[in-house]
């Protein structure tokens, strides 16, 4: 240990193991009532900081870990993700009197350049739809994403009883658990709610696992990427998602229902892919599901 590494520790200090030192840090978030996609990712960061050390986590310099930042193999966009989980980490241990200065205060955030949207093309949508129908939940998984703006994250945590009937013109209006656990609704087609409807679920997860309970985000991601591989599509989820803002903006909803639909604080975010909700943009949205076709 480097005498610079020793004046980080809390004198006289005993370390925790690297996992009980992680433990207690999601114990932390929980009580804060984060969502369980952020204490997931937050885990993954720090797991992968912890795998790439050959020490403690609480025995690190800034120059320890700018070199795990640059060791990182993945896309701009993660690397900036798993370094905001990182520095928020260390400054909670700092808060905590477990180290006495924050290694990450200064840790450089590389800055994401923004993308323009790539959604799925409605030809490939198509035979997406129609090759999904061996697997109903799957189907369904598709049809939330592409038909009513669902993230991997809200697919996963949707249940049955966030169905909210229609009026009599069939249909529902879905409360989605989103991100930053702010809820909002939107409107589910009735063809769509059909296709959940035939699920069979009665009540709790609409998509369980195992065990009844929700499918974790990242499943829902995998199962849909893997699906698309399959099918030799180069699709994510998340395309689906920015089909249906685009496809809403052509038929001419307005762009401050699609941000609604898409949960989006920002006007500006919404611009970058466009979205729509609720009653003001039911009847755009069950025009929409009628490249469904038959019943």
């Amino acid at each position: 240990m480097t005498s610079a590494t020793r004046l980080m520790l809390v004198a006289d200090t005993p370390l925790p193991s690297n996992g009980d030192l992680i433990q207690k840090h999601l114990r932390m978030l929980k009580r804060r009532n984060a969502s369980q996609n952020t204490i997931d990712a937050r885990e993954g960061a720090l797991k992968r900081l912890q795998n790439w050390l050959d020490s403690s986590l609480l025995l690190v310099t800034l120059t320890v870990l700018e070199d795990w930042q640059d060791s990182l193999k993945v896309s701009v966009s993660s690397i900036a993700t798993y370094t905001i989980h990182v520095r928020s980490f260390y400054r909670w241990a700092e808060e905590q009197g477990l180290v006495t200065t924050d290694p990450a205060r200064h840790m450089v955030v590389p800055k994401v350049p923004r993308r323009l949207s790539r959604p799925i093309t409605e030809a490939d949508l198509r035979d997406a739809l129609t090759a999904s129908k061996f697997d109903p939940q799957l189907h369904c998984m598709l049809l939330l994403a592409a038909f009513c703006g669902l993230r991997a994250a809200e697919v996963a945590a949707c249940r049955v009883e966030d169905f909210r009937p229609g009026e009599s013109n069939g249909g529902a209006f879905l409360v989605v658990h989103g991100k930053g656990d702010k809820d909002r609704v939107v409107r589910v087609p009735p063809k769509v709610l059909a296709e959940i409807e035939a699920l069979g679920r009665k009540a709790g997860p609409v998509f369980p696992n195992a065990l009844g309970g929700h499918l974790r985000p990242n499943r829902v991601t995998q199962v849909a990427s893997h699906f698309f591989q399959g099918i030799g599509l180069s699709y994510t989820l998340h395309k689906l998602r920015h089909r249906f803002a685009n496809a809403l903006a052509d038929l001419g909803a307005d762009v401050r229902d699609i941000q609604s639909s898409l949960g989006h604080e920002s006007l500006q975010t919404t611009t970058l892919y466009l979205a729509a909700n609720s009653r003001r943009g039911a009847a755009s949205i069950d025009q929409l599901s009628e490249t469904l076709g038959g019943a």
